[in-house]
């Protein structure tokens, strides 16, 4: 029997409503839908399951769905998850809010459903972090402007996405790192591959680095050896640890999410159609970013919890080096990172080649701001293949 709420919406054409598991095809067609940026028509894709690949963003899931309710046809879609995150030092659940698609046909007030959704369902907490990117104007005039009900936007500041395909002059980096006083230390930095007895210092070591980042997700590595599908894609020996001594002092994972979460590019512009050849030549010499052919997809791996102390930049640095080295084995030329404007290992982005995407990070709320209950001391933290 359907309440007065489920019957005015009806009326007024559109229900709002938890995703169901029979959603996953429509909802991946909706976040399939091209979009065209610099030249390039892209299709974002979740195959072979949009729930499946939404498992590596949270440990709970809150997926919303906008229906017609006359054709049933599912017309927007928005997730709003939650997942463990060191928080001002203590772990506390933290929602993020992401893939915010509305059919192009249905534009305009569906996003007015979608808002009250999100305003009966976001509770403990009653606020969720997002992430802009500048070249996503919908997403923009969406949220950031607060249209149609939707939540506060409350910028923290900008982040940077670069997928890294090379290095510049590395003269010029070394001088820049001799500045450092940790440079001095790097020669003593020994690493291997993680092994399952390492797996306790891990999550430790996730813990110590709270103390100078804010929302790094609170994880347990032994749930790699379960294959926890949080870690999907992910195994043990794909992580690289750092050691000084015996002490824990750096580490990544070299992550491939290809299997569940694809770039696909559609179409190329004429020019950039016509050149494309030429461009991949030139781009191969310079240490650029190559464009596949149409129908394929961008290839690159994620790297997964880049942590050091954010002072120590010649481990930082030598970290990005091996990793650039283990994907390049792997036979994938390119690492994706994504660093905020705040953190100090920002500055060594000017010494890498790459394709940069630049956004912001920012909280949205009903409920006042939430940058107020954050230690403003710490650096915020972000997992690229995890937004």
């Amino acid at each position: 029997m359907k309440n007065q709420k489920d019957i005015a919406e009806i009326e007024t054409g559109f229900v709002s409503r938890s995703a169901a598991k029979n959603d996953d095809f429509s909802i991946r067609k909706i976040i399939a839908i091209p979009l065209t940026t610099r030249g390039i028509l892209l299709s974002f894709q979740r195959e072979p399951s949009y729930f499946q690949a939404s498992n590596v963003l949270y440990t709970y899931n809150d997926h919303s769905v906008v229906e017609d309710s006359h054709t049933q046809k599912i017309v927007a879609c928005l997730s709003n998850g939650s997942r463990p995150c060191y928080v001002n030092r203590q772990i506390q659940i933290m929602r993020y809010s992401c893939d915010l698609r509305v059919d192009p046909e249905y534009r305009g007030n569906v996003l007015k459903y979608l808002a009250k959704r999100m305003r009966e369902t976001m509770l403990d907490p009653d606020f969720s972090q997002c992430i802009i990117f500048n070249d996503n104007h919908v997403a923009r005039a969406a949220i950031q402007t607060g249209k149609f009900g939707m939540p506060s936007y409350y910028s923290e500041g900008n982040i940077e996405t670069l997928t890294l395909t090379g290095f510049k002059s590395e003269k010029k980096i070394q001088n820049f790192l001799s500045q450092s006083i940790s440079s001095q230390h790097i020669s003593q930095i020994r690493h291997c591959e993680a092994r399952p007895e390492h797996i306790p210092l891990m999550n430790n070591f996730i813990k110590k680095m709270s103390e100078y980042y804010n929302y790094i997700p609170a994880y347990d590595f032994s749930e790699l050896l379960d294959n926890n599908p949080y870690f999907n894609g992910l195994d043990l020996k794909d992580f690289q640890l750092y050691f000084d001594g015996i002490e824990l002092v750096g580490m990544f994972g070299l992550w491939d999410q290809h299997s569940f979460r694809q770039s696909k590019v559609l179409d190329y512009g004429k020019v950039i159609g016509f050149a494309r050849p030429f461009y991949n030549y030139m781009t191969r010499l310079a240490g650029g970013l190559t464009l596949p052919e149409k129908g394929q997809s961008l290839k690159y791996h994620v790297l997964h919890s880049l942590l050091c102390h954010p002072e120590f930049l010649a481990l930082h640095h030598q970290m990005l080096k091996d990793a650039y080295t283990l994907s390049l084995k792997r036979g994938i030329n390119n690492i994706s990172f994504t660093v905020s404007h705040r953190d100090p290992r920002f500055q060594l982005n000017q010494f890498y080649k790459g394709q940069v995407l630049t956004g912001n990070h920012a909280f949205l709320s009903f409920s006042g701001d939430p940058r107020e209950k954050m230690d403003s001391r710490l650096i915020p933290f972000f997992e690229a293949g995890r937004i």
